[in-house]
């Protein structure tokens, strides 16, 4: 094993920006929304209007920052050690699959395109399924990390 700075910095860069994404969610479902509910509807508004383009903009910077992170340590630190494991790389496959869709409904619910109202409207019902979903990948990262290496 040898020591890489540059695989140290993504593996940091991927876990931080995890935390920031996730934490961010957990934050709004459990604290913001609820106290959102008990407001009248333009105070709601006003205080949507200032929250959601820093939400946004910490969420696209942190899917960014996962998709480059996380490509990076796949490709270039697993899967040389991880070669001709099935096991691995299949729930590498899930594990990828499950952030497309975090990212896709995460993009939807701190956006304005019209298309995406309705999933607005649930937020907190698209936000549950995100935080389920996100708990999901770090389990699966958790059982990857287990996995020995072939060589």
């Amino acid at each position: 094993m040898t020591f890489d700075p540059i695989e140290i910095v993504m593996r940091w860069l991927h876990v931080m920006s995890a935390i920031a994404a996730a934490g961010g969610t957990i934050f709004a479902l459990v604290a913001l929304l609820p106290a959102l509910k008990e407001l009248p509807d333009d105070l709601k508004k006003q205080v949507h209007e200032r929250v959601r383009p820093r939400f946004a903009k910490l969420v696209m910077i942190s899917i960014a920052a996962l998709l480059i992170s996380g490509f990076y340590n796949y490709i270039f630190v697993k899967v040389p050690v991880h070669a001709g494991q099935g096991l691995y790389h299949g729930l590498m496959g899930v594990k990828i699959l499950f952030a497309m869709a975090v990212f896709f409904i995460a993009s939807a619910l701190v956006g304005r395109a019209p298309a995406f109202e309705g999933l607005r409207q649930k937020r907190a019902k698209w936000m549950t399924l995100n935080v389920v979903m996100a708990a999901v990948i770090v389990a699966i990262g958790a059982v990857l990390s287990k996995i020995p290496f072939t060589h």
